[in-house]
Formats: structure tokens, C-alpha cells, sequence
């Protein structure tokens, strides 16, 4: 706790002062420390600052969080490069370098074609990675992925995925149910 309250007291002081916004600076700046102590800088640090953020977690270096509402599960592993928006990562769930999980797969409105897409509202979405759910390196989360599930590398999520299956592509496809999930 000691080690992460400058940072802390920097945030809430930014987070005063120009709002929501301030968990992206802050994110950023966090993710930078190396080794050991980053790690225990980023989880001591997260807990205050997201809606939970569970025990024994380990959170890699580069890795960021755009949203505050987002919640990491106890244990939970988030490897380097990692970009997480307004997620629920599971307890035991694992995240491989370079994982994104956007906050829906929609975020953006689009309705108005006479402005912008940067002068339109968004629309966040809640993705859920299930309790020890796996998901390869440079994966891309739009939508659920079910507990003790395994995404592949370089897939993309675009629908929800069941719990206990496999899942490769792009779009992200079951390929095979895992031992013990078979349906009876």
C-alpha cells in the first residue's frame, strides 16, 4: 500500500480535476514500472481504483486499464501489453501478452453520418472472461467468454463463446469442447 500511495494521491487529485479521464494517465504511468515491484506497485494500486480487484493477481508490464468500472478476479494473470476496457476477468483467468478486451463490440455510435464518429455517444458493454478461462497472446475480446474456455491466438471474440470449449479464428469459432464440458 505504502509504495502506491503517491501514486494514488496523484490520481485522485487528477481524477478531481479533469474527471474519468484520469485512469488513463495514470494506467499508463503505472504500467511502465518493471519487474517485481511493478507488479506489486499495479496491484496495490488497482485495488483501490477499480470496482475489485482480487488477491494474488498479476498484472504485466504495459498493461493497462481504460475504464474503472472494470473488475480482475482473485488470481487472475494479465500478461504484458495487455489493454483492458469495461471487463469482469474472472478468478484463475489467464490473459496472454498483447490481449485486448474492448468494452463490447460496439462501442462506438454510428447514426449520425453528417458528424463524426468522435462527436457521437458510445455505447460500453460489460465483457465477461469467465472463472480460469485462457486467452492466447494478441487475442481481441468483443463479447463473453466462458468459464474454464481457451481462445486462441490472434482470434477474435466477436459473439459470446460457451464455457469449457476451445475456440479459434477470426471470428472466433468452437472448434472443440474440452474434456469434462462435453454435453450429455
Amino acid at each position: 500500500m505504502l509504495l502506491a500511495l503517491p501514486r494514488l494521491m496523484a490520481y485522485f487529485i487528477s481524477k478531481r480535476l479533469i474527471g474519468e479521464r484520469a485512469i488513463t494517465s495514470a494506467s499508463e504511468s503505472i504500467a511502465r514500472v518493471p519487474g517485481l515491484r511493478g507488479v506489486y506497485l499495479r496491484q496495490a494500486f488497482y485495488r483501490f481504483v477499480l470496482k475489485s480487484c482480487g488477491r494474488d493477481v498479476y498484472l504485466g508490464w504495459n498493461s493497462v486499464f481504460s475504464m474503472t468500472e472494470a473488475k480482475v478476479g482473485e488470481k487472475a494473470y494479465i500478461g504484458r501489453f495487455c489493454s483492458i476496457g469495461f471487463a469482469d476477468i474472472g478468478k484463475e483467468a489467464m490473459l496472454a501478452d498483447g490481449v485486448t478486451i474492448l468494452s463490447g463490440g460496439h462501442e462506438h455510435d454510428q447514426s449520425n453520418s453528417d458528424s463524426s464518429i468522435h462527436d457521437q455517444g458510445q455505447t460500453l458493454n460489460r465483457v465477461k472472461v469467465g472463472d480460469g478461462a485462457w486467452i492466447g497472446a494478441g487475442a481481441i475480446i468483443m463479447a463473453d467468454v466462458g468459464a474454464n474456455s481457451i481462445i486462441g491466438a490472434g482470434a477474435v471474440v466477436n459473439r459470446p463463446i460457451p464455457e469449457g470449449v476451445v475456440a479459434v479464428g477470426v471470428p472466433a469459432k468452437p472448434c472443440k469442447t474440452r474434456q469434462g464440458h462435453e454435453q450429455g
